[in-house]
């Protein structure tokens, strides 16, 4: 199902007043974005106005008052074009404060002035837009907010072209129909009903009701397996099973068999018995589960039989790390969505969260030792001190609850690692540093200046100072923070990440589940860091370390160490082995996430890998599910590593990179030809793949609803292709490859659009139906669908389309405005496609 996401040509957001006097009904300021173009100067600089109009019946004066607000991530803006009526500054990250300058003259009642903002990055979706804004007027030495109401004009689709060089395509519905017409609808069997598809699948000729069981056979051993199915039997068939230890004799028994698999040497494999004789899983305790999430997979999704073909099943992973990482740092979800998350990562057999729990902009998770973590935070808004967690993504001058504010309870995540473990799911709680740590280093200097204050000794109260405070380095992070980078030259720094891993194990333990890894970020550390702090002068004198690079790596082998002592095992993003060379890979995992096809590091993953480091890929060109499905402008996402929709994901191949052909981001392909040169994986490497992960970054997430929509059908294809086998048989490369891909696409694109949607529906998810495809030929509209299965109805412009609008079966006349989508069995639709007589139809290339 598709929420929020349709795009008005003129959206208006009406925002309430904070504080301050103002009736917080009556709006006497408007702003109104437009975005004009991309590469509209010689710098390529993007460009849009901000108009400030005032609408009310008090003037806008000439000082005393700044007006506030979230730019593009990742961007600049160019501070010397606005004009001269105002000075804009960064304060921080993607925040910006404009202010009038002396040539401002005021603004009264029906006067606008507009300014010109120049950013160094393409805008191309609405997603992009700037957001947040607020006014502070000074009254009389008193701070007012307001926040007026704001609007934002249309994107034509033709604006998603990042720059003239830009030749990607940018979608629509006649592009989307010769995609589908290569698909075909099939009957689906017990084997292609599951999804992942299982290893061997061997049907009998009898029918068995799963309706029909009373009873689940279980010892000591299988309880909490036995809880698990009984939970799942109810929610399918509203039917509480009995638990026994011992059969009753009768055929409607679900056996719990505690015996690892003879015909795989994973732990994870299982078999599943369906027969006339009842049921049988049979695995080790973790086998058990993964047994019980494919005899779900065929209870009866809405308008199925509960009947079923005997079957005998036998499935066991390609990959032990199937893995997604979800960042809650940026954006808050909220315990209860966490919940949904794990048990659908559970349903499709993935087996580690990666929980993203902190960041620039957001800590979330309560520790006992350090409640100023929380304190400072755990949300944002208008910066009231030099420690406040300034507004983010649009978040305003006190912030949201549960979107930028928010945190989980000690008894919050102790639930969730509960309710993991049950479904066969490690929890890995990352702490990013050094860099990304803006949070923990204001929080620890808040707490020195505390206790301070409480009469505390400078060696107590500095126990855990995170910065030098006379360093005078000059850096800009990815995200243009220029204060988020911890001091590796100080002792104190190493005491509280020893202190952190110590407070996750005591978590871990209150929860009954051992704290098995720990990820400490390493990731995107900022050119200039350290370089003007006296404190790493000295250190590096000391240490005989010659420059910068090498403090990294110090830094690096420093933490492996404590690591190494806390006996958890260490995972980190593989830019750390940027400045660290020669790092031992013991008890060390990476995440090697930087594969953007044309760049030159698509590689790296697996040079690491070669190399004997333990790896988790982690591409971003196919498995961060925060890059958009498509290059339209209101399909929201990010697309700096690439555009990248469910078939994309499900197209890559982790220890075949170079097999086939990719896609560029800006048009045109990378060939196998040209990639012959890129390293390949040994038969060391490859035994150093150890799994793949998916990746949702949050910057662009404002609801639950957003998250699953980017995620839902895309987490499904994820969970496939790390538990199926490789598609590519020996020396197979292109065509070949494709043709195979194509054939089981067609068949995975069923399952989703036959059964797997309606189950996300029943269970109250939101996913992205996709937009239908559009062909006019003679007067006469023909449709189709990404997934077949879906249904696709059709209304005059001038009536509703909904559930009960008339199904497309054949070729509609168009003569008159037409308007199409897809459905699932619950009436959730797809995007609106509407064509007209007059549609100006796509020339035909040869």
């Amino acid at each position: 199902m598709n929420k929020l996401f349709t795009y008005l040509p003129l959206l208006l957001i009406g925002l309430a007043s904070c504080m301050g006097s103002k009736d917080s009904t009556k709006k006497d300021i408007a702003i109104h974005w437009q975005q004009k173009a991309n590469e509209a100067n010689e710098q390529h600089e993007s460009l849009a106005t901000l108009t400030i109009k005032n609408i009310g019946g008090i003037d806008l004066n000439k000082k005393g008052w700044a007006l506030y607000f979230n730019n593009k991530p990742c961007t600049q803006v160019n501070i010397n074009a606005i004009g001269d009526e105002v000075i804009i500054k960064r304060i921080n990250g993607d925040f910006f404060e404009i202010t009038p300058s002396d040539k401002f003259q005021g603004l009264t009642k029906g006067d606008s002035l507009v300014l010109d903002l120049y950013t160094n990055s393409p805008v191309i979706k609405y997603s992009d837009q700037a957001n947040g804004f607020y006014f502070i007027f000074d009254k009389e030495g008193k701070k007012e907010f307001y926040e007026p109401s704001v609007s934002y004009g249309l994107m034509t689709p033709e604006m998603a072209k990042m720059s003239d060089d830009d030749t990607y395509e940018i979608e629509n519905e006649f592009i989307r129909y010769d995609k589908n017409k290569q698909l075909t609808k099939v009957a689906l069997n017990t084997k292609s009903k599951i999804i992942p598809t299982p290893l061997k699948v061997s049907d009998g000729k009898g029918k068995v009701d799963l309706a029909q069981f009373t009873e689940i056979v279980a010892d000591a051993s299988t309880q909490k397996q036995a809880q698990l199915l009984k939970a799942y039997y109810k929610e399918a068939f509203n039917k509480d099973l009995k638990v026994v230890e011992k059969a009753t004799g009768t055929a409607t028994s679900i056996v719990l068999s505690n015996k690892k698999a003879s015909f795989s040497n994973s732990d994870e494999a299982y078999t599943l018995n369906i027969s006339k004789n009842g049921v049988q899983i049979l695995g080790s305790s973790k086998g058990i589960v993964y047994g019980i999430q494919s005899l779900r997979a065929l209870f009866p999704v809405k308008g199925e039989s509960s009947i079923v073909t005997e079957t005998r099943i036998q499935d066991a992973p390609r990959f032990g790390y199937r893995g997604f990482m979800i960042d809650v740092a940026r954006n808050f979800q909220t315990k209860e969505t966490i919940l949904h998350l794990l048990d659908i990562m559970g349903f499709y057999k993935m087996n580690t969260l990666h929980f993203h729990i902190t960041d620039d902009e957001g800590w979330r998770i309560e520790l006992e030792r350090f409640p100023e973590l929380i304190e400072i935070g755990s949300s944002r808004k208008h910066p009231d001190s030099p420690y406040a967690t300034i507004p983010s993504y649009g978040s305003g001058p006190k912030g949201t609850e549960g979107v930028s504010n928010g945190y989980y309870t000690t008894q919050d995540y102790i639930e969730i690692l509960q309710y993991a473990q049950a479904r066969n799911i490690e929890v890995i709680p990352e702490v990013d540093m050094p860099g990304h740590a803006r949070i923990a280093i204001n929080a620890m200097a808040y707490r020195a200046e505390k206790l301070k204050k409480e009469g505390k000794s400078n060696a107590e109260a500095n126990e855990f100072l995170l910065n030098d405070p006379n360093d005078k380095s000059e850096y800009s992070s990815v995200q243009g923070f220029d204060d988020n980078t911890i001091c590796p030259c100080q002792e104190s720094s190493y005491n509280f990440m020893d202190a952190l891993v110590l407070e996750f194990q005591k978590l871990y333990k209150k929860a009954g589940v051992p704290l098995q890894t720990i990820h400490f970020g390493g990731d995107e550390v900022a050119h200039g860091v350290w370089e003007k702090s006296p404190l790493c002068a000295e250190f590096m004198k000391e240490n005989k370390l010659k420059d910068i690079e090498a403090l990294k790596g110090y830094y690096a082998v420093r933490v492996a160490n404590l690591a190494k002592k806390n006996n958890v095992k260490l995972q980190l993003w593989d830019d750390i082995l940027h400045h660290a060379e020669g790092m031992s890979p013991n008890n060390l995992t990476l995440n090697a996430w930087d594969n953007s096809w044309g760049t030159g590091t698509e590689d790296f993953g697996y040079k690491r890998a070669n190399e004997g480091y333990d790896v988790i890929l982690t591409s971003v060109s196919s498995l961060y599910l925060d890059m958009a499905y498509t290059k339209e402008v209101d399909e929201p996402g990010f697309y700096w590593g690439d555009y990248n929709d469910t078939r994309n994901v499900f197209n890559y191949l982790p220890t075949h990179f170079f097999s086939i052909d990719h896609k560029l981001r800006t048009g045109g392909k990378v060939t196998v030809e040209e990639l012959k040169d890129k390293e390949k994986l040994t038969k060391k490497g490859l035994s150093h793949i150890k799994g793949i992960q998916g990746a949702m970054w949050s910057e662009t997430l404002k609801s639950s609803d957003r998250l699953e929509y980017m995620i839902y059908p895309k987490l499904i294809a994820l969970a496939h292709r790390a538990w199926v086998p490789s598609v590519v048989k020996g020396n197979e490369t292109g065509k070949v490859i494709e043709k195979n891909l194509d054939a089981k696409w067609n068949v995975f694109a069923n399952t989703i659009g036959q059964r797997d949607m309606n189950r996300l529906a029943s269970w109250g998810r939101n996913y992205r139906i996709p937009p239908v495809g559009l062909q006019v030929n003679k007067g006469e509209v023909e449709a189709n669908i990404a997934y077949p299965g879906l249904t696709i109805r059709y209304a005059s412009s001038e009536e509703s389309l909904d559930e009960n609008s008339p199904e497309y079966t054949h070729a509609v006349k168009l003569d008159k405005p037409m308007q199409f989508a897809a459905f699932d069995k619950y009436g959730n639709k797809s995007r609106v496609i509407t064509v007209s007589p007059t549609t100006i139809l796509p020339k035909k290339t040869l």
